[in-house]
């Protein structure tokens, strides 16, 4: 059982790690064209577009834009609740982007907290069966204990071998986690900020023309 937690462990520490240096060169490669265009109408080619996770952000901010647009243009009553669609369409991507970063990290929280108990339910284990061969030669000389009870005490020493990069793992992929959600966080925010600063711009704009017209 412990072989098999530590192979499952070593799985998805090496799967979460690929996904994580990727996610990093995706994320870094969309905001390098996003800051080159240096416009939030900027579209990713159609075969970045569902990768990066920033992209995917984006996504979710263009589409409720765009619907957004179509409502103004219907309804003039809609200017003060837009952006609170873009807002939550937008955080809405990043929690789902959140989830798949989390996914498969349960494993590891479960591992480490599992396997040192495995480990110490196989020492008794294996002490009972030590004394019951202890008991069988009738001698309780060093010679006939230290053998039986030092293999007993390896099951322990193997859970711990198993948690402790459960453990590690867990809590490295939960800081990386927090990073990555800050970053999308904050490109969200700046999304979100720039589309009502253009928006209220030509809003402005407009209102000036009506008025020199009349």
């Amino acid at each position: 059982m412990l072989g098999g937690f530590s192979l499952l462990t070593w799985s998805v520490i090496l799967f979460k790690g690929g996904e994580i240096i990727f996610n990093k060169l995706r994320n870094h490669a969309f905001l390098t064209n996003f800051k080159d265009n240096a416009e939030y109408g900027y579209e990713p080619h159609p075969a970045d577009s569902g990768k990066a996770q920033i992209a995917r952000v984006h996504q979710a901010g263009m589409k409720t834009l765009a619907h957004a647009k179509v409502q103004l243009a219907i309804r003039a009553d809609k200017h003060e609740a837009w952006h609170n669609l873009l807002e939550r369409a937008m955080r809405q991507q990043i929690l789902k982007e959140k989830a798949r970063m989390e996914s498969g990290l349960g494993w590891l929280a479960s591992i480490g907290s599992t396997a040192p108990f495995i480990g110490l339910f196989g020492t008794v284990w294996g002490i009972m069966y030590a004394l019951e061969d202890i008991s069988t030669k009738g001698s309780a000389s060093l010679e006939v204990v230290a053998g039986p009870i030092g293999e007993a005490l390896i099951a322990t020493a193997i859970g711990i071998a198993v948690a402790v990069p459960a453990v590690i793992a867990y809590n490295f992929f939960l800081r990386q986690n927090r990073r990555n959600v800050a970053i999308l966080d904050h490109f969200a925010s700046d999304f979100l900020h720039t589309t009502i600063q253009d928006h209220l711009i030509a809003q402005t704009v407009d209102e000036h023309g009506h008025a020199h017209s009349e």
